[in-house]
């Protein structure tokens, strides 16, 4: 009988241990730059419209969060310059690693920090399927296409 206890609680220990703990990002301040509006995105499943807060500082912290009406999280994520947590309807479940290594369906949102980080100048485009819209120096709209991926984002901002 104390062989079986014994075996249970080192099974039970090894298996919460095993378990990832969610890495804490930091809070956004003053120092970060946000976006606050609309997000169009659509796969080959769907098509989603709801609002998105877009959030940076620098190249390498990045957040992200697209609600549906009423408040309903489609996806949360969080960056910084080697970790990335991703979670939310959309993500299926919750996913946090190193970039390179998440799962093929949200490489294209991990790819955003970049996208925001250098945004296509006025009247140029990194590539064929990025194109930015500003007004008064400021980002209005920015499309992406991810065709791999079959996925495209369309943000809107508020002035």
């Amino acid at each position: 009988m104390r062989t079986l206890i014994f075996t249970s609680a080192l099974a039970l220990t090894l298996t919460l241990t095993g378990c990832q703990t969610p890495q804490s990002f930091p809070t956004p301040d003053a120092t970060w730059k946000a976006h606050v509006g609309q997000l169009k995105y659509t796969n080959r499943k769907r098509t989603l419209i709801g609002d998105v807060v877009v959030q940076q500082r620098g190249d390498a912290e990045f957040q992200l969060d697209f609600i549906k009406g009423g408040g309903l999280p489609l996806l949360s994520l969080r960056q910084d310059a080697a970790t990335s947590r991703v979670e939310g309807l959309l993500a299926h479940h919750a996913w946090q690693g190193a970039p390179d290594a998440a799962p093929s369906t949200l490489r294209p949102w991990l790819k955003l920090r970049d996208a925001f980080a250098h945004p296509p100048a006025p009247g140029s485009s990194k590539s064929l399927h990025a194109e930015a819209t500003y007004s008064g120096g400021q980002l209005t709209m920015l499309f992406l296409a991810f065709p791999n991926d079959d996925q495209r984002f369309v943000f809107q901002f508020n002035r």
